[in-house]
């Protein structure tokens, strides 16, 4: 399992436009953060990719992108809500790309040459040679799909927004074309003017999680300090070559887009569900595409899976205390290939992980494609919360981790446990009680106020983090059954 957490996310939201001289609609934008870092408390450096679908009209050859602050925006382009532009215009120089000529030049401004394969980046900008461009990206041109737009990916754009990181702040971008050559002017060949972008709304993040089938987590955050949002709902699409670039080649996996949410500011939602792959596809990534209401984009992450049939293919791993000073646990293969066995380890309280044994496959030659049982009893007598996880090692030492499964302390009674209560670093570990079921859980703060939330838990346990100096109540409620549980978890400062 293998987890990437976006720092910060930006919106962006160009829009469908009508013809200006030729067909220049861009559809679908979505922007992958990778990092975020204040500098000098006014400014964020931001590297991200960018990625959108720009309808084809075979005179695209160079493609221009530029963004400022909504306040420092020029409007040289006379855009109304159509996002055409109005009257003729030849391509703005640094006196047109600043508000009245004396505004500041766009913080982002990139250019590309669109008419060779792979597009390349521009390092001049042709109608006037003393604006700036970004540099340092890379672009992958894909597929044409079935409504005439061609998708892009452009990747590791760096950029100093002249703003600091975590404040919203809103955008405003034009993108222009121009059929010409690279040492003209570029005249204008269409024109998508005057688009919105919204930095700092929701955080996406999530996990692919091994097992037989593979499900997936997602985890929305509204970073926004201010303003609640709805989230509408999200897809999952499998990332199909090439590797980590969304576009029209990507198969749908999951579709949640009616799974809507209202996200307080601070809030989060979080979910485990399973998706739809082909067994030769078990390995590969994945693409969460969530849908903000109000705004007609997308916010994308991109989850890696590690999740190849090498070695092992889980059906489930169970953990339970028998007695006093044992611990049983139990698991089931589907699949084994080139396997080895299971290393099993164990963490107490606030330990290390340390190795405790091994049990080696039964598989024939470390390949089976029948159901295997394997059992491991671990004498443990301790008092703490014991976590546990097998090491799952193949013939050439390659190796992944299973779900972590939990265990109550010899003597530690009630449905839920949490600890540690009180948290003085803002987190917390949930255990539930040791029996079969799937979980919704929720959390709200002393106000009723809901602050994150679980769908279709099925471990025995739970990580919670990020929380603020408080007084929670953290609401259990079984599936199967229908049984609530309400535990109080306190958060002080250290």
């Amino acid at each position: 399992m293998k987890k990437i957490l976006l720092s910060v996310l930006l919106i962006a939201s160009l829009a469908y436009a009508s013809n200006v001289n030729a067909q220049c609609s861009v559809a679908e934008p979505g922007v992958t953060i990778h990092s975020s870092k204040d500098t000098l408390g006014t400014q964020c450096v931001i590297t991200f990719d960018l990625n959108f679908k720009l309808q084809y009209n075979g005179g695209n050859k160079i493609v221009v992108i530029q963004s400022w602050l909504e306040a420092d925006y020029p409007n040289f382009w006379n855009c109304g809500a159509t996002h055409d532009q109005t009257g003729s215009h030849n391509a703005p120089k640094a006196n047109d790309l600043k508000l009245n000529g004396t505004g500041p030049l766009p913080f982002f401004d990139l250019a590309f040459n669109n008419d060779v394969t792979p597009p390349v980046p521009l390092t001049t900008y042709g109608p006037d040679n003393t604006v700036p461009l970004i540099t340092g990206y890379t672009i992958t041109r894909g597929s044409i799909d079935a409504n005439g737009f061609q998708s892009f990916m452009i990747s590791n754009i760096r950029v100093l927004l002249p703003s600091p990181c975590g404040t919203g702040v809103s955008i405003r971008t034009d993108l222009w074309s121009s059929d010409g050559a690279i040492n003209s002017q570029w005249k204008p060949h269409c024109i998508n003017c005057n688009n919105l972008f919204a930095f700092n709304y929701p955080r996406v993040s999530g996990d692919i999680l091994c097992g037989s089938p593979n499900r997936y987590h997602i985890r929305i955050e509204n970073i926004n300090t201010s303003q609640t949002i709805v989230i509408s709902g999200w897809k999952a699409f499998l990332d199909n070559a090439p590797a980590g670039v969304y576009g029209n080649e990507d198969v749908l996996a999951d579709d949640q887009s009616s799974n809507s949410h209202t996200l307080a500011p601070g809030a989060v939602f979080e979910a485990t569900l399973n998706y739809s792959y082909l067994k030769a596809d078990a390995a590969k990534n994945l693409w969460l595409v969530v849908t903000t209401q109000g705004l007609p984009n997308t916010q994308n992450a991109l989850i890696t899976g590690g999740c190849s049939p090498l070695p092992v293919l889980l059906n489930h791993f169970t953990a339970k205390r028998t007695t006093s000073s044992n611990v049983s646990l139990t698991w089931q293969t589907a699949q084994e290939i080139n396997s080895k066995g299971f290393e099993i380890q164990r963490l107490i309280g606030a330990g290390g992980w340390q190795a405790v044994g091994f049990v080696a496959s039964q598989a024939l030659y470390g390949n089976s494609s029948s159901t295997l049982n394997y059992s491991f009893n671990d004498n443990n007598n301790a008092h703490a919360i014991t976590q546990y996880r097998l090491k799952e090692v193949d013939i050439d030492a390659n190796s992944k981790f299973s779900e972590i499964r939990a265990v109550r302390g010899d003597g530690q009674a009630g449905k839920i446990i949490v600890y540690p209560n009180p948290s003085f670093d803002g987190t917390a570990k949930v255990v539930f009680e040791e029996i079969n079921g799937t979980r919704d859980v929720s959390l709200s703060d002393a106000s009723g106020r809901l602050i994150k939330q679980w769908k279709g838990v099925a471990n025995n346990n739970l990580a919670i983090d990020n929380l603020t100096p408080g007084f929670y109540s953290l609401r259990v409620v079984i599936r199967e059954t229908g049984e609530q549980s309400i535990e109080k978890i306190i958060v002080n400062k250290r």
